[in-house]
């Protein structure tokens, strides 16, 4: 017996792309882009691609359109939820967090560094800057980054006001300039983050990730112009001349980039009380998902979702300074899935594996669900009220036009009493989903 669901393993088998589509293969569809990795996830797993709406999962780079949610069945997947750039938009990020501030209190949210929304926060920035100028100069360092952009593009440090580019929507936050240094470098955590249901809600973190260096020497004496010593994207500081890549991924430690377990080892060696800091680290990631959770539930429930219709795998971008303090830096939408070394591709193809398992992708009937569709808006439509029941969002006999008083835009219209007409379609449509509900009876 074939199981309905689908146990994902990470191999590397490449199928062929299939344009006949069975009644219940496994399809997955990648919009606005392609990845290697991905693509050879699915395929190894018996997935084919495809071109229809017809799939299991359909997998976006980034934000989805609302009309890519309308008319799912229970059985399709989609990695984005509606709405979840509420978190993920380092504007909204920062409107969302001050909100949960203002209702909580800002003790409980202060993992994120003093932040202002450009230009419309200027007047709100420029009073915390002259503040901090008149008390503690030394501190006052300010890093600007665009509102929705990625890999270190557009960001910029700052120490002078006059340096601030109001132009464009950005975000500007208070540079933390006392960060926790491994080997004298500055570094931050990649952690990946599977949200697999909001009602109830699901949160699952994963077990391995990346630490992220930079590659130049910290010092205290701010430079402001090396991006390499302040910044720990890995887009930017590959591309530096000191960059050490990993080659090897049993050698997890080595190099600008390592796996989130060597950095966890490395700090217990060092005597950090590990289990504390994933305390921190967990209330963290728990209390920006429910800033967005809201946002999300309404979304689903407006596009008349299933609970299960959606999952999201997110980068939570993590600081660590000198007193063991996490900062969220940003949580990324779509995180990067390249594989440039051999230790991202064992990470991240091992980390799209147990997605993909605890959401449960499934085998679905197309034939079946196709024609509980047909059903399900038929009886929206007729509704099942009785005669010109309200609420039911079928015909009904109104002064103004409409399906039973007549032919709009002509002289002609509906005869006999209230109730004929109506009578007549209640009995039209239930023979047709008398119809509807045998051929599905006698097709399983």
């Amino acid at each position: 017996m074939v199981s309905t669901h689908s146990n994902f393993s990470t191999g590397g088998y490449h199928g062929q792309k299939s344009y006949h589509i069975e009644n219940s293969e496994l399809l997955f569809k990648m919009l606005r882009f392609d990845n290697k990795l991905l693509r050879s996830v699915f395929e190894c797993n018996g997935f084919s691609n495809t071109e229809s709406h017809e799939w299991n999962v359909l997998w976006s780079s980034s934000s989805c359109k609302s009309y890519l949610y309308e008319g799912l069945n229970e059985f399709q997947k989609i990695n984005h939820f509606p709405q979840s750039y509420e978190i993920t938009r380092k504007d909204r990020l920062c409107y969302n967090m001050v909100r949960m501030q203002e209702k909580f209190g800002k003790a409980p949210f202060d993992f994120i560094p003093d932040t202002y929304i450009l230009p419309d926060e200027f007047g709100d920035f420029y009073a915390h800057y002259q503040k901090l100028k008149q008390h503690d100069s030394k501190k006052n360092v300010w890093i600007v980054k665009p509102a929705n952009s990625s890999q270190g593009k557009g960001i910029y440090i700052v120490d002078d006001i006059n340096d601030v580019n109001v132009d464009d929507t950005s975000v500007i936050s208070r540079y933390v300039t006392n960060p926790l240094l491994i080997n004298g470098h500055k570094f931050d955590l990649r952690i990946y983050v599977l949200v697999a249901c909001y009602e109830p809600l699901r949160v699952y973190v994963f077990q391995e990730g990346l630490a992220r260096f930079a590659s130049e020497t910290y010092t205290s004496k701010i430079n402001k112009n090396n991006k390499y010593m302040h910044l720990t994207n890995y887009s930017i500081n590959k591309k530096n001349e000191n960059f050490v890549q990993n080659e090897n991924s049993e050698q997890d430690d080595f190099g600008f980039k390592w796996s989130l377990g060597a950095f966890c080892k490395h700090l217990e060696q060092v005597g950090i009380d590990m289990n504390l800091l994933w305390s921190r680290i967990y209330d963290v990631i728990l209390k920006t998902i429910l800033a967005g959770e809201h946002h999300v539930m309404q979304a689903m429930k407006k596009n008349g979702m299933h609970r299960t219709n959606c999952f999201e795998i997110l980068g939570f971008d993590v600081l660590i300074d000198s007193d063991l303090k996490p900062w969220l830096l940003e949580v990324n939408l779509s995180p990067s899935l390249a594989t440039d070394s051999p230790l991202d591709h064992t990470i991240k193809s091992t980390l799209l594996a147990d997605a993909f398992n605890l959401v449960g992708v499934r085998r679905f009937d197309r034939k079946k669900e196709s024609l509980n569709k047909i059903k399900h808006r038929m009886k929206g439509y007729y509704g099942s009220k009785g005669p010109g029941g309200g609420g039911g969002g079928g015909p009904r006999r109104t002064g103004g036009g409409g399906l039973t008083s007549g032919i709009q835009g002509t002289g002609l219209s509906s005869q006999g009493t209230m109730g004929g007409g109506d009578m007549m379609s209640q009995a039209a449509s239930a023979h047709l989903l008398q119809m509807v509900e045998r051929y599905i009876t006698e097709n399983p």
